[in-house]
């Protein structure tokens, strides 16, 4: 009997392995890169930190860090990156947890995130560049309020109020989150949450009319 042939399937699964494995590559040097910046970091300031040690310590090449990274703020703010995008999959409903997320569940889910990471975020929060920082911070939280608009049970606001919502988020969600970190998390996650939960009822959901309808 002739043997069969299936050169396209397994074309494609040649490329996909092919895919994987350098997926896999890339998330590693990521991660090293990270490690190494965070470690450094614990004894020295971040304008005192070349690429040069970053690279070294990491055991990657200089060219190997400029392939995922534009430089060393880039690097680090990419520690909070991956952070929050922990904090975003809470947010898609899955076969498992198909229903939508509460505001409170979600301050929960966030502030649990940040103890887990406090020795590294604690660094992070660092960066000299404060506007930088709170910049990335408002790009994270437009995207949890936009996703929060599709999957979540309560009203965030809508444009053009939402702007300024997450504009005066951004900026308290700093100093509250480098407070808290600064005081080695004394007050725990859920505490936290709560309370934050209780100043989004009072500053942001009476203006629009909201208070009402979630009592």
């Amino acid at each position: 009997m002739a043997r069969e042939k299936f050169p396209m399937s397994s074309g494609l699964t040649r490329g996909a392995g092919r895919d994987q494995r350098r997926d896999r590559r890339a998330r590693r040097t990521r991660k090293v890169l990270q490690d190494a910046i965070i470690e450094l970091l614990r004894s020295e300031s971040l304008s005192k930190i070349t690429v040069s040690q970053i690279a070294a310590r990491a055991d990657v090449s200089r060219q190997a860090f400029y392939l995922h990274f534009s430089s060393k703020e880039d690097l680090l703010l990419s520690h909070l990156d991956d952070i929050f995008a922990g904090i975003r999959a809470a947010l898609v409903p899955s076969p498992a947890h198909p229903q939508r997320i509460g505001l409170r569940n979600l301050l929960v889910a966030a502030f649990v995130e940040w103890q887990r990471h406090a020795g590294s975020l604690r660094l992070v929060m660092r960066l000299e560049n404060r506007d930088q920082l709170i910049e990335r911070i408002r790009i994270h939280i437009s995207e949890l309020m936009s996703m929060f608009a599709r999957y979540g049970r309560e009203d965030v606001g809508t444009p053009p109020l939402l702007g300024y919502i997450i504009d005066y988020r951004s900026g308290g969600m700093f100093l509250l989150l480098k407070s808290w970190l600064n005081d080695g998390c004394r007050v725990p996650a859920e505490e936290m949450a709560d309370l934050v939960y209780e100043m989004s009822l009072a500053y942001v959901q009476r203006p629009l009319g909201l208070v009402e309808q979630i009592r």
